[in-house]
């Protein structure tokens, strides 16, 4: 009898019980202007600088790029405006972003303000209309190789839904064989590619690829 009352007790002792962990599984929510920094960042890592370089670019004096790039971002309009963004967050920390919206039914003209190493994917764009284009999306470094960019696509194709668009689509360097390997896998595919001069950036010339997932 006192054996089995000491098994009792050790199995009822909460030291010796596992506790369940405190960590809640990654999620995604809509961003916020408070969240300006972190869409910044994401649009650094997704574009590998380039955009940031262009802001420095067009900064006057007495500013730098990152200013441009924050009021860019805070806008209630505009490409990179946080109304078209998510964060992927865990435990409140930010790990990753997407911004990303539908494209007009019917293709818009290329704005003559459009720096000329984008034109090229302007004219990708062109080829997508009433798509969901995901305009830039990026992880943290610590953040990859854990699925939590095919969380951010999910998002991103059931949000395409709702909207009732033809399908997915975004631009991304041909260079970057890894990020094409990853869409592919979620089911993305190669329609068009157009020549992606970066030389005025320190970068080698490449390709810019439109891949799209058809939802129709």
């Amino acid at each position: 009898m006192r054996e089995r009352s000491e098994r009792r007790s050790v199995r009822a002792n909460p030291d010796r019980e596992e506790r369940p962990s405190l960590t809640e599984p990654p999620s995604v929510r809509e961003a916020t202007p408070d969240d300006a920094a972190l869409l910044v960042r994401v649009i650094d890592m997704a574009s590998e600088g380039l955009v940031p370089a262009l802001w420095d670019a067009m900064a006057p004096n007495g500013t730098n790029g990152s200013e441009i790039g924050l009021s860019m971002v805070t806008e209630e309009d505009g490409d990179f405006s946080y109304r078209h963004g998510l964060v992927i967050e865990q435990d409140g920390t930010p790990l990753g972003g997407l911004i990303g919206y539908p494209l007009p039914t019917t293709p818009e003209p290329i704005e003559p303000e459009v720096p000329e190493v984008f034109v090229p994917v302007k004219q990708l764009e062109e080829l997508v209309p009433g798509y969901w284009y995901i305009n830039v999306v990026a992880l943290e470094p610590e953040s990859r190789g854990k699925d939590l960019g095919r969380t951010l696509l999910f998002e991103a194709e059931a949000r395409a839904r709702v909207s009732e668009c033809l399908g997915l689509a975004l631009v991304v360097a041909a260079s970057k064989a890894g990020a094409i390997r990853a869409y592919i896998y979620a089911g993305y595919r190669e329609k068009a590619r157009r020549p992606f001069e970066l030389k005025d950036f320190g970068l080698e010339p490449t390709e810019a690829l439109l891949l799209v997932k058809d939802l129709t």
